[in-house]
């Protein structure tokens, strides 16, 4: 399994936002699949597009992939570059996409798109199997059945473009945890570690031979001997559903375009201006900025808008390069450019 590498890169994709617990999942357009050799290059490349129209859009109809292929476009046309990584000894085939022009083909197809902020979902698993004592499931397990768990996030995140976590903890957490007693509550203790979104909170159970039981935001009986498996498909079931609802309120619609006056206040030098433009233009709601004024450190755009004001600023919110100055009402967005 690449579990290891896919831990690590989501990890590293995850910037922490001042004003939510949302995150940006700054590395949106780059795919990451799993490759035997560079003679299946062809067809890795085409599943990395697939798997991307999937990740941007938030569905995986496979209409908006013929949508885009049908309109005369290739999907090498979409591609930066791509390479072949060794992680843990095993190969991937780095796809990195051009934003700009995925973007592009999405509005002229009026496809809906999920933008770089993403939710941040934080599984609580309690696990007793009857062997011993009761635990939660954490980066750091090793057994067969937390890796059910451990793997199934792993690659729907991956897979998503969403931010699937569960406790790490480190020996201050073992500690207390061992500490704990019928008086007290490890879990309210470690809800109270974690910043999130949304959280899951589940407990597994063995209740016999082959015989396990879920309980919390899942309820339902396992009674095989393939309860492994079993454990997986319900738990993956669950946790796609959540997704989905999840980006529901997060869609933009590519079809509705307006134009937005935007100030950026910090602008001392020409590489901040560069910078904070190209952060912006980043935005996958912002798709144009003309310069209006600079003065007093301040450069005023006009700027044209994809989906609608609430998302945009949601992006903005959970961006680490910019805060928005509700200090200063006005019909205009008012940021503030941190460095």
């Amino acid at each position: 399994m690449h579990n290891n590498f896919i831990k690590h890169f989501i990890v590293g994709l995850i910037i922490f936002s001042n004003q939510s617990y949302g995150k940006e999942f700054n590395e949106l357009f780059t795919i990451y699949e799993p490759i035997e050799n560079s003679s299946s290059i062809e067809s890795s490349i085409n599943i990395s597009f697939n798997n991307l129209v999937f990740r941007v859009s938030g569905s995986n109809s496979p209409s908006n992939i013929w949508k885009i292929i049908n309109s005369g476009s290739f999907r090498k046309d979409f591609i930066t570059s791509y390479s072949i990584k060794n992680y843990d000894n095993k190969s991937f085939l780095e796809v990195k996409f051009n934003q700009d022009k995925v973007i592009s083909k999405f509005k002229e197809l009026s496809i809906p798109i999920i933008s770089h902020s993403r939710p941040m979902i934080f599984f609580l698993i309690e696990i007793e199997s009857g062997t011993e004592t009761s635990y939660f499931v954490s980066r750091e397990s090793k057994n067969a059945l937390d890796n059910i768990f451990i793997n199934t996030l792993d690659r729907l995140s991956n897979q998503r473009g969403i931010f699937l976590e569960m406790p790490i903890f480190d020996l201050e957490d073992q500690r207390t945890l061992s500490d704990f007693n019928i008086l007290s509550s490890p879990k309210e203790y470690l809800i109270s570690k974690y910043d999130f979104d949304h959280l899951v909170d589940i407990k597994l159970t063995n209740t016999g031979f082959n015989e396990w039981s879920f309980s919390g935001d899942i309820n339902t009986v396992i009674s095989s001997e393939f309860y492994k498996k079993d454990i997986e498909t319900i738990f993956l079931e669950h946790i796609e559903s959540i997704i989905s609802d999840a980006f529901k309120d997060l869609i933009i619609d590519t079809s509705n375009i307006f134009f937005t006056k935007i100030d950026v206040k910090g602008i001392t030098s020409y590489e901040d201006y560069k910078i904070s433009k190209d952060k912006l233009l980043k935005l996958i709601g912002i798709s144009d900025l003309e310069i209006l004024s600079f003065k007093n450190n301040i450069i005023e755009y006009q700027a044209t808008i994809i989906g609608d004001m609430d998302s945009l600023q949601r992006d903005i919110q959970n961006n680490s390069f910019f805060d928005i100055d509700t200090f200063k009402k006005s019909e205009t967005l008012n940021l503030v450019y941190v460095k």
